[in-house]
């Protein structure tokens, strides 16, 4: 987090037309961070996958749909053959 601060930072005091580095912008826009995103480094979400049962679901319909439209195709282009 604070390398994308630090380059953050400098991007902006440059497009300020300020050199870097500046105490002065850095201490401005530190400032203004704590006072809007006090809680930006809070724990992140931890995904998890899903039971078991939900996965193979979740894998097996694609799949399921995948095999039978092959099956479709490869039918209904065998039917076409005979008329």
């Amino acid at each position: 987090y604070y390398d994308n601060f630090t380059q953050c930072t400098e991007r902006e005091a440059n497009n300020a037309s300020c050199f870097w580095p500046n105490p002065l912008a850095e201490g401005f826009i530190t400032g203004i961070h704590k006072q809007f995103f006090s809680n930006c480094t809070s724990e992140k979400v931890h995904w998890e996958d899903p039971p078991d049962e939900i996965l193979i679901t979740l894998i097996l319909i694609p799949v399921m749909l995948t095999c039978a439209m092959i099956t479709l195709v490869v039918w209904c282009s065998k039917r076409s053959d005979i008329l």
